[in-house]
């Protein structure tokens, strides 16, 4: 029983793909927008597919070698004008520099230093009475307000109460 179905299954799939030509193959072109339109449907209301194969032939351009002759005489005539004598003149002045070497008889440091007039502030030192020790020969007593603490035992009388319970 299942031979069966699965046999029928597969002939159903056969017969049910569509055949394509090889010549065919891209060039076929569907119709869209069809399916609203009473034109598509037939008789019995059932939709028709309808295709169109456009074939054309479209010519390829090739390059196509095209040779002209035009005619030109060998030796061709050119105009020249008229020959005008130019005078160059020969002797010109040039000046060459020429360095001359001349003895020196000091010779002066590379860098020389040039005495430059500039005010400077200069510092003034100015004597200042100094404080100096002076002996004294009775010495006097120095009185320093200090608080002083003295210890001195006190006696106390401490009263002890007994409670009874």
């Amino acid at each position: 029983m299942k031979v069966f179905i699965i046999l029928s299954v597969a002939i159903s799939l056969v017969v049910a793909a569509p055949s394509v030509d090889p010549e065919d193959q891209g060039k076929s072109v569907e119709k869209r927008g069809l399916h609203d339109s009473h034109y598509a449907l037939d008789d019995h209301h059932h939709l028709v597919d309808k295709k169109v194969i456009i074939t054309k032939k479209v010519p390829v351009p090739y390059p196509v070698e095209v040779e002209k002759h035009v005619k030109v005489p060998v030796p061709y005539p050119v105009p020249v004008e008229k020959k005008v004598p130019v005078y160059v003149e020969k002797s010109v002045p040039v000046y060459i520099e020429k360095k001359v070497h001349v003895p020196v008889d000091r010779p002066v440091p590379v860098p020389y230093k040039v005495p430059v007039e500039v005010p400077v502030v200069h510092k003034e030192y100015v004597e200042v009475p100094k404080p100096y020790p002076v002996h004294i020969e009775k010495p006097y007593p120095v009185y320093v307000k200090k608080p002083v603490y003295i210890e001195k035992p006190v006696p106390v009388s401490i009263k002890i109460k007994h409670h009874k319970h």
